[in-house]
């Protein structure tokens, strides 16, 4: 850093930026994937100190190549000119939240510094040359500075994941309506969508793939984001809206009117004779049907709840860390939650007699949890067991969201609403059997043809918990074909009596249910990275080089086309490959037209 610079400042000044880059660095170190996502935001020159610039250099360099952030290969490659002390210091920093507000503020140091450097230059120009000079070249520098970040900022905010206009019609337009609310991140909208859509449908419909896989729409979401910013209070009553519109409140109203009627009953019924009541039966007090279930209350009042309601439903958790405490710490609810995800037949009985049996113990759920109450519930066998791999996870920062703002913006719901109402009337709210939807011979043979391919490629460079994790998204493509299929052509009135080609799921919806698992494939990646950082896993997740390398050294020739490089590969993209190969990682060799990669020997 220029002396002159560092003269100008108070030795105040210099340690509140000594701390802004300590907290930011530090930050990075500890939630790698907030790396990935606003580190083109700063540069090496971003830092005033060179030693926080050697080491921002390195994270860098690291991220490129694919490597993990963590303090083992940060001492490994920093340069050799950053001490012990400054990382052990570094290391010792406790990470922020509001992370963007710190970059802005290193981004706004690093324009101060250029202002007076320009400074310092423009009298020894003077001197020089004269005003006149001085001025035009100021005018110069003033614009370069004014523009520093622009470039970047911009880069950033279009380099969008999800691509929405890939989603069919009803899906696609009711997720960019819900994100306008509050410019949600996609992915947290997408989780409550489907999980609503499924929890509509319930038990009234199943999909098989024509050979060896037979799935409800069971749909678990878990969103991870800070609490009040999250605002998923205003999300979920939006979803809500859009998906079920008045229909548990009619459910409501009617088990209101039963229950009034069973009280005129059971007053009739008491004041009859003892004879007389030998030959009545006993007025039977009516249950409320639901498609929206409680989230409070024991894991019996569940069951019971199930059993009144065979179709099952939705439930909705504002804070999910009651429930995941409430599997950990009994065995035989963790186990009737497997049961109702897979909707398998359930026979339990009771303490004071009798039992209860599910037929089809189907309920979908969605929550929301902070980062640290998730790392708090979760047990490192829930992870390795495959539980936690039943959930669609929506990973969020602080960094994701926009401070909160009140918009004079009001969502149509009930051109949403009025599908899932035909819907109900179409199955039946009490259907005693599911109608089972297939998939047509083009979709069957894509679907079986992707899932063997890709099944192969997370063998071979996945751990046995990622692995896991992805053969239960694997069955969701399944799940979401049906639901997309089912709510943008109910309209059409789908015949669920006769068994007709309009019982068939045609290719197109297969390709949005893998498209849509790839994006959850790479948030369920984060939520594996967060695990592994807090020591929760038992295998290390191997960094997209080395999986790159795996993949490469299974393969018959020693070489894979980029295509098939960048299917299967947690968190691949063809353009991080593309950076993997001007690193001199990998090299790549264009054959009639496909391009093959091979390990540098």
């Amino acid at each position: 850093m220029n002396n002159n610079i560092i003269n100008n400042n108070s030795a105040n000044d210099i340690s509140h930026m000594i701390n802004i880059e300590k907290s930011v660095l530090s930050s990075f170190l500890f939630e790698p994937n907030l790396f990935e996502r606003v580190h083109n935001e700063l540069n090496q020159n971003s830092f005033c100190f060179e030693s926080h610039k050697l080491i921002f250099d390195c994270m860098k360099k690291l991220h490129e190549k694919g490597f993990p952030i963590d303090e083992d290969f940060i001492r490994k490659y920093v340069d050799k000119r950053v001490s012990d002390t400054v990382l052990i210091d570094l290391m010792s920093c406790n990470p922020i939240t509001n992370v963007k507000s710190y970059i802005k503020q290193i981004q706004e140091n690093h324009k101060q510094r250029e202002l007076q450097s320009i400074s310092f230059k423009i009298n020894q120009l003077i001197l020089k040359s004269g005003s006149d000079e001085a001025i035009k070249n100021a005018t110069l520098e003033l614009n370069k500075i004014s523009s520093l970040y622009e470039e970047k900022e911009k880069k950033t905010k279009d380099n969008s994941i999800i691509n929405l206009d890939k989603l069919s019609p009803f899906l696609s337009n009711l997720v960019k309506d819900l994100i306008k609310i509050n410019d949600y991140p996609a992915s947290m909208v997408l989780s409550t969508v489907l999980a609503s859509m499924a929890g509509l449908i319930g038990a009234r419909a199943q999909i098989t793939n024509n050979i060896n896989i037979t799935v409800y729409p069971v749909i678990w979401s878990i969103i991870v984001a800070p609490s009040s910013l999250a605002a998923k209070s205003t999300l979920y009553r939006y979803t809500k809206k859009s998906i079920f519109g008045n229909l548990q409140n009619e459910l409501y109203e009617e088990y209101e009117g039963k229950l009034e009627q069973y009280k005129i009953d059971m007053k009739n019924y008491r004041e009859l004779s003892k004879e007389d009541k030998r030959n009545e039966i006993e007025p039977e007090k009516p249950e409320p049907k639901l498609l929206v279930f409680q989230n409070d209350g024991t894991p019996e009042a569940k069951i019971k709840s199930l059993q009144d309601n065979q179709n099952g439903g939705i439930v909705y958790y504002d804070e999910m860390r009651a429930e995941l405490e409430k599997t950990n710490n009994d065995k035989s609810y963790k186990a009737l939650k497997t049961s109702v995800f897979d909707g398998e037949l359930l026979h339990k009985r009771l303490v004071n007699g009798g039992s209860i049996i599910l037929k089809r113990p189907v309920l979908c759920e969605v929550g929301l949890i902070t980062e640290q109450w998730l790392l708090e519930v979760v047990n490192k066998n829930d992870i390795a067991s495959g539980f936690m791999a039943r959930y669609l996870f929506s990973y969020n920062t602080r960094s994701d969201f926009n401070p909160l703002q009140i918009k004079d913006f009001v969502i149509n719901t009930d051109i949403y609403a009025e599908v899932g109402n035909f819907i109900i009337n179409m199955f039946d709210f009490d259907r005693e059997q599911p109608v089972l939807f297939e998939l047509s011979k083009e979709a069957k043979e894509f679907y079986k043809k992707w899932f063997n391919e890709y099944s192969v490629s997370v063998y071979e460079t996945e751990t046995d918990e990622e692995i896991t994790s992805t053969y239960r998204l694997t069955t969701y493509v399944l799940k979401f074909a049906l639901i997309s299929y089912i709510f943008n052509n109910s309209y059409q009135k789908i015949d669920v009596v006769k068994s007709d080609n309009m019982l068939e799921i045609p290719l197109e919806y297969i390709k949005e249910g893998i498209y849509i698992m790839e994006i959850f494939t790479e948030e369920n990646h984060k939520i594996l990275q967060l695990f592994q950082k807090n020591k929760m896993l038992n295998f290390k997740i191997n960094s997209i080089a080395e999986k790159v390398q795996k993949k490469i050294r299974a393969s018959k020739d020693k070489k894979i086309s980029k295509t098939e490089a960048t299917t299967g590969i947690r968190d691949l993209t063809a353009e991080k490959l593309d950076e993997l190969i001007e690193q001199g990682l990998f090299k790549s060799e264009k054959i009639d037209r496909t391009t093959y990669i091979y390990e540098v020997v």
